[in-house]
């Protein structure tokens, strides 16, 4: 988990993970569940799931998959941040690079 979660841990609070085997005592494929949820600074949580034939597949998988959501939803924001939508106040002059 520290590992996959490893490059945006620092916009990280609180990460909680709920793992579940989903038909029991019955045998089937894919049937070990891990959700996996993050708190970001500022930000409403995001979780993922994933489902896979062995705990220890869904809860790598799962954690790759949170990743790199946070990695994309933290890109956007430095997108949003550095291209701002809002025109300029009126007498201010923009100089592009």
């Amino acid at each position: 988990m520290e590992q996959a979660l490893s490059r945006t841990s620092e916009h990280i609070t609180r990460v909680e993970v709920h793992l579940s085997d989903v038909n029991g005592d019955k045998n089937g494929s894919n049937d070990k569940r891990c959700v996996i949820e993050a708190r970001l600074e500022g930000r409403q949580p995001v979780a993922v799931t994933y489902q896979a034939a062995t705990l220890d597949q869904a809860v790598d998988d799962a954690a790759h998959k949170l990743a790199r959501m946070i990695e994309g939803i933290l890109g956007r924001q430095h997108d949003q941040s550095s291209h701002p939508t809002d025109p300029p106040p009126p007498g201010l002059e923009v100089i592009e690079p």
